[in-house]
């Protein structure tokens, strides 16, 4: 009777331990939400959500007035701006048309995010005006500064794609010549070769060409506009346009040295 009484207290003890793993395994597979309203702007509200453990949901947003609800969207619409971020693919975005209600008493204004498979609600934090000012002032030149690093970085792999098809077909072209200088007619063929290959690669030299000149011109007035926002905004973004202006230069300098290759 001791004996079954000693395995009965063991089992009983063990039960907590169990439930605990099982509780702890429970904490750790549910989803955490990520995200903020960004601003409302011109009678719409714009913010993005998502979820780390899950970053192919589209998480579902309820905006409510006094505590009412008056819509809901998904946070599915794409942001550069995200994606450079690290936030998922980038897609992860929403925007709402507000009601006349839901302007005139903004602080009123609630945001939550549905966490998947819990349905429960995170609220999302709406900025203040300020703030909301503060960040506009911020992120209009730096959005154009990355914008254009976006083009610098697809022009360079454009000229390196370029480069080594070049190459290719200056080594192809060689390869061809070796092989022609054995034969009856390798002479004829040789210059016939040679035509079609400089025809070709001065077809591609040209392409190159009117590229560079396309890619210069929607550069032209980048510094101009830039010199504009920083005036502007000269105490809000003295470090960040340096710390931008560093990663252009190394860019263009990795351009260039493509370009030389």
């Amino acid at each position: 009777m001791a004996i079954a009484q000693k395995d009965l207290t063991e089992t009983t003890s063990a039960k907590p331990v169990a439930n605990d793993a099982a509780k702890a395994d429970a904490e750790q597979a549910i989803p955490t939400i990520e995200g903020r309203v960004d601003a409302i702007d011109r009678e719409r509200l714009f913010g993005w959500v998502w979820s780390p453990e899950r970053p192919d949901a589209r998480i579902e947003v309820i905006v409510r007035l006094n505590g009412h609800t008056l819509l809901r969207v998904k946070a599915e619409n794409e942001r550069v701006d995200l994606r450079r971020n690290g936030i998922g693919d980038g897609a992860h975005a929403f925007e709402a048309e507000l009601p006349e209600a839901a302007l005139a008493s903004v602080e009123n204004v609630t945001v939550f995010a549905i966490t998947p498979e819990t349905g429960d609600q995170i609220e999302l934090r709406i900025p203040s005006q300020s703030e909301q000012q503060a960040q506009s002032a911020v992120n209009a030149p730096l959005s154009k500064i990355l914008d254009r690093l976006d083009r610098l970085l697809a022009a360079q792999h454009i000229l390196q794609n370029g480069q080594r098809e070049a190459a290719k077909r200056l080594v192809d072209a060689s390869r061809r010549m070796d092989e022609l200088a054995s034969a009856d007619d390798g002479i004829e063929a040789g210059v016939k070769l040679v035509r079609t290959g400089q025809e070709e690669l001065n077809s591609r030299v040209e392409e190159l060409e009117v590229f560079l000149v396309r890619f210069d011109k929607s550069l032209g007035g980048f510094d101009e506009r830039l010199s504009v926002l920083t005036e502007q905004h000269r105490n809000d973004l003295k470090t960040p346009l340096l710390v931008l202006a560093c990663l252009i230069g190394v860019t263009v300098g990795i351009s260039i040295g493509a370009m030389v290759w």
